[in-house]
């Protein structure tokens, strides 16, 4: 994806989309490693990721602020990067 398409996807496109993290991400609380699955939330300064639950403890991982090239489209290719 481009930053063009990006600015031009509007907030309820990008919800529900299923992501692959291409680098680590982290938030004041704790850090995620490359290639975990997330949900887009919302479009806002950037997307905001939250990952399934811990099949241990169930605890969800919610990171905002996340730049679009940083993540992969999984479940629709048009919003892949480089397509």
């Amino acid at each position: 994806m481009d930053k063009k398409t990006y600015d031009q996807t509007r907030d309820r496109e990008f919800r529900g989309r299923k992501v692959k993290t291409l680098v680590a991400l982290q938030n004041g609380w704790c850090r995620i490693a490359p290639g975990t699955i997330a949900t887009v939330q919302r479009k806002y300064g950037g997307l905001e990721l939250m990952t399934d639950p811990c099949p241990t403890c169930g605890i969800k991982i919610i990171i905002s602020h996340v730049r679009f090239f940083e993540v992969n489209f999984v479940d629709q290719p048009g919003l892949s990067p480089g397509v």
